[in-house]
């Protein structure tokens, strides 16, 4: 099977719906779509030849290294980070929620990752407001329960009265 010509990858990979990179076995950006540009801020000649560690605050950057030259030496297709909370540092510094996908792209013998970079900012807020809206409906549910229980032994009380009432009317009557 003949590979596509380097234009027509590299526009397909401009298309897509997410920020995407390729980077070198030694962390270096070799390729960036326009969305990275959009994402993190930076001229796209500017990314190009960056280390991928500068997308990302400086309190993962340390640690990012060693999970990255792990990760060249059993590369797969994963997402990255799983069940953690990902971050990359736009050019101003702003920090927002980010999911990756990883892939290897075979390029002789040349270790090359291809890098899917999604802002979740979006899901998250979404999320963190359907979590409140929960905790709300339970405080509401807990709320209602106590009211309902004090209603009910307040409308129980004067019946009880009105029974002991009615007992001792019923005594009288009855009691000559």
């Amino acid at each position: 099977m003949q590979s596509a010509p380097p234009e027509l990858a590299r526009s397909a990979l401009d298309a897509a719906p997410d920020a995407m990179i390729i980077i070198d076995a030694s962390g270096v950006i070799r390729f960036a779509n326009r969305q990275v540009s959009a994402l993190f801020g930076y001229p796209r000649d500017d990314i190009i030849g960056m280390g991928v560690e500068h997308l990302m605050p400086e309190r993962f950057r340390e640690q990012h290294l060693a999970h990255r030259q792990s990760y060249t030496h059993s590369v797969r297709v994963r997402p990255m980070g799983v069940g953690l909370d990902l971050f990359g540092q736009r050019a101003d510094g702003t920090e927002f929620p980010v999911e990756i996908s990883l892939s290897p792209i075979e390029d002789g013998n040349k270790v090359l990752v291809a890098a899917a970079i999604r802002d979740v900012t979006d899901r998250k807020r979404a999320e963190a407001e359907l979590i409140a809206a929960r905790r709300a409906a339970d405080r509401a549910n807990q709320g209602k329960s106590r009211f309902l229980a004090t209603a009910g032994h307040d409308l129980r009380q004067p019946l009880q009265t009105l029974s002991l009432l009615n007992g001792n009317l019923r005594r009288l009557l009855v009691e000559p």
